[in-house]
Formats: structure tokens, sequence, C-alpha cells
């Protein structure tokens, strides 16, 4: 179920509100709602909603055990078996075909006949990249004695299944939302925060529906037909991308934040307009910062940080890298995505340790930044190594006989993508992001919101997921 469609909208939405609301009882409104993410998580998928709730059970029992545990090894054999068998879920799910294509293509390459793994025909239960590592870290803190075990089987499932962050994130921490799910006042209704709610639901919707959609109705078929477009087009398609993803998601984490402010369940910010940054360093700061902040606490700190010299610091940040590359997808142009950015972290991070500040204007240091960033996204968007390369030499050695020509965009989408891309660049480098507008209840504010959400239902109809389902 899609946050951009009619059933959520006009079904979905309205009824887990009055159902939430007109309970009048903490524990059996607990229960609604958890029933709630059930059937939102249902309507993709029956079947796999049983893996979510093994992973539920499994790690909030694991956690009491560790919780009571009376030795340092029997806490890390029950750690052991939550990131395992997490592990081994998310791995076969995710990357089997993945590693499976992978071993066949080195088998072919050193003359080896058989395949060595068979492909099989899995399907990726959505949302299990969010949920796991959600999970997963809520056992990690209480073997690290930075939490403490919960005791309520309803509030972690609850956690761990809301719906608004449920598919696509953020990735909240347990101690951020399940006091949230405890909390008697969460359950009255509070009218400044349904507005709030609403208006970051809206902005995102209109994220979502009039830039990133727009931009998306050019950029697809341009990257489907890189062998044939020209060097303007590739240009374009850069540029569409890098702005398509940012409303796109940034879009999808506003009406999740949106969505759990009707419930006045807050979320934490996850995009502070990274195209603002001024090295990549602070683009991760910015930009899907409740990933950056889970790969930096979980991953680079247990790989042991900048705790072990600067050569090993310079590792860890390019091993987080790679590896928050490749759980955005089983492919390697993921993972060469993820050490691109690891290696300008760590070659920050370099110039850092030696105090040398070679780049002082902010403006230039703005432009590097926004540029690697998109030959970055460039990877990421690409099916294989080949497009990559082939876009990447349109856009920058200009090797195409059309060059400054725009012939495979229809003109019914030229126009409209222009128009997008030119908002969006507007909106990403010039004007406050969502978090820093001070929407305040007024008629004038109610009358953009209403005229903003209709206009988005003059778009909606045709199925436009999201961005980062895929993940």
């Amino acid at each position: 179920m899609l946050f951009n469609s009619y059933i959520f909208i006009f079904g979905f939405l309205p009824i887990t509100l009055l159902g939430y609301y007109l309970i009048r009882h903490k524990f059996y409104q607990q229960c609604f709602l958890l029933l709630s993410s059930v059937v939102f998580y249902c309507y993709w998928s029956t079947t796999y909603v049983f893996l979510l709730f093994f992973t539920v059970i499994l790690d909030f029992y694991i956690a009491r055990a560790i919780a009571h545990a009376k030795t340092q090894q029997l806490r890390k054999t029950y750690l052991l078996i939550s990131v395992v068998a997490n592990l081994t879920i998310l791995g076969f799910f995710k990357y089997y075909n993945f590693f499976a294509d992978s071993l066949d293509g080195l088998a072919i390459l050193i003359g080896a006949g058989q395949r060595p793994l068979p492909a099989l025909n899995l399907i990726l239960p959505i949302g299990i990249s969010f949920y796991t590592f959600q999970s997963m870290c809520y056992v990690i803190d209480v073997y690290r004695r930075t939490s403490d075990a919960h005791a309520n089987l309803l509030s972690f499932a609850g956690y761990v299944t809301l719906f608004p962050h449920q598919i696509s994130g953020p990735l909240v921490r347990h101690n951020k939302i399940i006091p949230q799910l405890e909390s008697e006042s969460t359950y009255k209704f509070h009218a400044d925060n349904f507005w709030r709610g609403c208006y970051f639901f809206i902005f995102g919707l209109s994220k979502k529906m009039l830039i990133a959609d727009l931009i998306a109705a050019a950029v697809d078929p341009l990257v489907h037909n890189m062998q044939s477009a020209s060097n303007l087009e590739a240009i374009l398609a850069m540029f569409g991308y890098t702005f398509q993803l940012y409303f796109d998601f940034s879009g999808y984490s506003d009406m999740a934040v949106g969505l759990g402010l009707m419930m006045n369940i807050q979320f934490p910010q996850n995009f502070n307009s990274p195209y603002k940054s001024l090295s990549i360093t602070e683009f991760w700061q910015r930009w899907h910062i409740s990933l950056s902040s889970w790969l930096r606490d979980y991953l680079y700190i247990s790989l042991g940080g900048n705790r072990e010299g600067k050569i090993r610091t310079y590792r860890n940040l390019l091993l987080t890298m790679a590896i928050g590359g490749l759980w955005h997808g089983a492919n390697w142009t993921y993972v060469f995505w993820g050490v691109f950015h690891g290696f300008f972290l760590a070659i920050e991070r370099f110039f850092k340790d030696r105090n040398w500040n070679i780049i002082r204007s902010k403006y230039i240091s703005g432009f590097l930044t926004f540029m690697l960033v998109n030959i970055g996204w460039v990877f990421f968007r690409s099916p294989d190594f080949k497009v990559a390369t082939l876009w990447l030499k349109k856009t920058f050695l200009f090797t195409s006989e059309h060059s400054w020509t725009i012939y495979h965009i229809a003109l019914k989408h030229k126009d409209r993508f222009l128009i997008a891309l030119g908002l969006g660049i507007i909106m990403a480098f010039f004007c406050r992001n969502t978090w820093e507008i001070k929407f305040k209840p007024s008629f004038k504010n109610a009358f953009i919101l209403a005229l903003l959400f209709v206009i988005c239902l003059t778009y909606m109809g045709e199925e436009s997921p999201f961005l980062y389902f895929q993940f």
C-alpha cells in the first residue's frame, strides 16, 4: 500500500486514525495500531508478514535473555544468535541471487563448466532491510548496556512494525519510539501535532507527486536508452536523477513524519538540505541521517572507529560505506557507490588529520561536493557498470553525434520535466526545508495545504512506488 494512493489516503488512513482516537483505552489502542500496521504490510504480502513477526519475537526474547545472562560469554552467544539469524534471513532473500550470479561469472571466467549455485526465484520481502536493522540494533543496545531490555512485547512489536516507517524508514531507534508508545498522552488527540502532521504529509506528497515523479517520467526512459541518448540528455538525466531521488525519498520521510505526528509519535529528521553540503562528510550528516547514524553507531564503531590509529580509521570508513552500499541493493554498482563515498570520506579525514584546508571558498567546495555526489548517483542508478561508464562519458566527454539535442523525451514530458527540475533546484539550494519552515495554523496556510493536496490528487492514479521501496 502506497502513501500516495487513493486506498491509503481515503481508506486506510481515515479508518486507522478514527479507530486510534475513538478507542479509549491505551492497551486496546496499542493493539489497534499494531493490527493496522499488520494490515498495511499484508496488503503487499500475507506470507512475509510471518517473517516480520519472527524477527520481532526472536530479537525481543534474545534481548531479554542477554539482560538476564549471568556471564559475558553467554551474553555474546545470545548476541551472535540474533546477528547471525537476522543477517542470514536478510542475506538469503536479498543477496542470494547476487552472490550466485557473481560466482557464476567467476566460474565462467576461470573455465569451470557448472554453475556453483542455482538461481532461485526469490521475492524480496518489502521493508526487510529497515525492520531488520531496527530490530537488531535493539539487541545490540541491550548487549552494550546502553539500554535496558523492554518488558512489553506489544510495544516492541508496535515499534518495529509501525506502518509510517515500516517500509522505507526512517531508521528510528527503539529508545525514542517505545517510550512514546507506552505513554498515555500519545493516545490523546493533540490539535497542534495533527496540524503539523498534515503539513508534513502534504508537503511530502507534493515533493513526490509534483517534483520527483515528473522528473522520473523523463529520466527513466533516458537511462533505459542511454546508448542513443545525446550529451545534453545524459547531463539532464544525471541532474534529473539527483533531484528525483532527493525529493522522492525526502518526500517519503516527510510523509512518515507527518503520519507519526497525526498519532502524536515523533520521528527524527532524516534530511537536512543535503545538497547544500560543503564536503562529503557534511553530506552524510545531512543525507538519510537515520541510516548514516546507524552505520556510524553499529558498524563503524564496531569495526574500531577511530580508536586504532589513522590507517585503520580510513579502512573503517571504506568498509562501512562499502557495506552501506551493499545494504542498498544486490549489485556491484551499489558497492562501488559506497566505496566511492568511503574513499572521499577517508580523503577528507586525511586532510583534517593534517589540518590541511586546500579549498577555502565555500562556493567551490559546495560545487565540487555536489558534482561528486552527482557522479556517485550515476553508479547508484545504473543497472550495471557498462551503462554507468557510457553515461559518464556522454556527460563529461561529449561522445555523441547529437550533442545538444533533446529527442528522446516526449514533448508532453519535456516541459513538465524542465519545470519540475527547475523547481527542485530552487527548493534544494535556495529554500528552507520542511523542518525549518514554521508553518503555523491559519486560514491562508490551510488554503495552501488544501490547494497542494488537490493538485496532488490530479496527478494520482497510476502506481508510483517510492524509490527506497526496492531497498
